[in-house]
C-alpha cells in the first residue's frame, strides 16, 4: 500500500473511532471551508461553480496546505445542470461573489395546494415543482425532454468529475472525504423550495393540520432521496454519511417544534442508524433548549455539527449520545490574531476531548474574508501537536 493510501486509512480510522464516541490518537481535524476554498485557491465561487476542475484544484490545495484529516464534502454547485433547466433560483450579487438563493424563489407552491400535495408528494413534485422552478421543464415536449436530457447528461458529468475529485485526493494526499450525500428535513425542504420561509410561518398560523399531515406525507420521500445517494456511490468499508442541515428549528417555539419538527426529525435519524448511515445534522444556531430531545437519538450512531452552544453543557448533555463537531467560531478566524485563535483552540479541546470530539469550525466558511489561511493553518497545527491522547 502506498504511503498516501496508508495516510488516507489512518485519517478514516481516527475520525470513524471519534465517531463512534471511541478515543483515537488525537482529536481530528474537519476541514469545513466550502466555497472559501475557491478564494484560498485564487478563484471565485462562480468559477468553481462553472468549472468542476477548478473545485477539484482548490480541494487538492486544502489538503496540501492546511494540515486536515478529512474534507467535509465537495462544495461546489453545478452550474451547467441549473443552466440546461432554466433554473432562475440562484444567482450572484457580483462576479466574485458567493451564490445568492432568495426566499422570493422559493415561493412556487400555493397554499391551498396542500391537499394536492399531501396525495401524493413525489406526483406533486415532478407535475408541479420541478416545471415551476425550472423553465425548461414547463416547455412542451420535444424541448422539455430535451432540456431534461440535456441536464441529465451534465448531472452524469458532474458526478463523474466529483467521483475523480475524490479519487485524487485519496491518491495523491491519502485525503478522505466525510458526506456522501445530503438531506432536508421535510419541513425544511417546504420552507427552502415550495412555500418560503415567510409562507411557513403563515401555514403555522392559518393551516396548521395540512402543514403537518404535509410533513408526515414527505417524510418518506425524504428516506428515499437519501437512501438514493447511499446507494450511488461504491460500497465503503466504514458507513455512509449524510449531512442534515437544520434551518427552522431555533426559530419555531418549543410547542411547534414537538409539533412539526421533531417526529419527523427522529424518524429519519432512527431510519438511517438501523441502516448503518451515520447521519450528521448541522444544528444551526442555539440547540440549547432541544438538548434533552437529542438525548433520545440513537446513541454512538450520528454526528453533531453545532454552530452555538456552552461546550461543557454540549459535552454534559450529549457525551453518550454523539459525537460532536465543530463550536470553533469562524469570526475569530476572521479578526482574531494567531495567538487568540490558538488560545480559544486550547480551551476548546480542553473541555471537549478525550473522544466523541472532532475539531472545526462552528459554521461553513463560504466568503473570502470568512477566514485568515495563517489562523487556519496555525489553529490546525495547534490541534495536530496538543490535541494527541496520552
Amino acid at each position: 500500500m502506498s504511503e498516501a493510501m496508508n495516510l488516507y486509512q489512518e485519517r478514516l480510522d481516527r475520525v470513524f473511532k471519534t465517531l463512534r464516541l471511541e478515543q483515537a490518537d488525537r482529536v481530528p481535524v474537519l476541514a469545513t471551508y466550502g466555497t472559501w476554498s475557491s478564494y484560498f485557491a485564487g478563484y471565485t465561487d462562480a468559477e468553481t461553480n462553472w468549472d468542476t476542475d477548478k473545485c477539484g484544484k482548490a480541494l487538492m490545495k486544502v489538503a496540501d496546505e492546511l494540515s486536515v484529516d478529512m474534507i467535509h464534502m465537495i462544495y461546489n454547485r453545478p452550474g451547467g445542470v441549473y443552466q440546461a433547466l432554466g433554473s432562475n433560483a440562484f444567482h450572484y450579487l457580483s462576479d466574485s461573489n458567493i451564490v445568492q438563493y432568495s426566499d422570493e424563489s422559493a415561493k412556487i407552491m400555493n397554499e391551498d395546494e396542500y391537499p394536492e400535495f399531501i396525495k401524493d408528494p413525489f406526483r406533486f413534485l415532478v407535475e408541479k415543482v420541478l416545471p415551476r422552478k425550472y423553465a425548461e421543464l414547463a416547455k412542451d415536449s420535444p424541448m422539455k425532454d430535451l432540456a431534461f436530457a440535456k441536464g441529465a447528461m451534465k448531472f452524469g458529468m458532474y458526478g463523474g468529475q466529483k467521483g475523480a475529485i475524490e479519487g485524487s485526493l485519496a491518491a495523491q494526499h491519502g485525503m478522505p472525504l466525510l458526506f456522501d450525500g445530503i438531506i432536508l428535513h421535510p419541513m425544511d425542504w417546504i420552507a427552502d423550495f415550495f412555500r418560503g420561509i415567510k409562507g411557513v410561518f403563515m401555514d403555522i398560523r392559518r393551516r396548521p393540520a395540512e402543514l403537518a399531515e404535509a410533513i408526515q406525507a414527505f417524510t418518506p420521500l425524504v428516506i428515499r432521496l437519501g437512501m438514493g445517494q447511499v446507494h450511488m456511490g461504491p460500497p465503503k468499508p466504514n458507513p455512509k454519511v449524510l449531512l442534515f442541515p437544520l434551518h427552522l428549528p431555533t426559530m419555531l417555539k418549543v410547542a411547534d417544534f414537538d409539533k412539526y419538527y421533531w417526529p419527523s426529525f427522529k424518524m429519519i435519524m432512527e431510519f438511517f442508524a438501523a441502516h448503518n448511515v451515520y447521519v450528521i445534522p448541522f444544528y444551526e444556531g442555539d440547540w440549547s433548549r432541544y438538548y434533552n430531545h437529542l438525548q433520545e437519538l440513537p446513541a454512538k450512531k450520528t454526528g453533531g455539527w453545532f454552530e452555538h452552544g456552552d461546550p461543557k453543557e454540549i459535552k454534559d448533555k450529549l457525551k453518550d449520545t454523539m459525537c460532536v463537531i465543530g463550536l470553533f467560531p469562524a469570526t475569530l478566524l476572521q479578526y482574531g490574531t494567531k495567538e487568540e485563535c490558538i488560545a480559544k483552540t486550547k480551551e476548546l479541546i480542553d473541555g471537549m476531548a478525550g473522544g466523541g470530539y472532532i475539531f472545526g469550525t462552528d459554521k461553513e466558511l463560504l466568503a473570502p474574508a470568512d477566514g485568515k489561511a495563517e489562523n487556519i493553518i496555525a489553529v490546525n497545527k495547534f490541534v495536530m501537536e496538543y490535541g494527541i491522547y496520552k
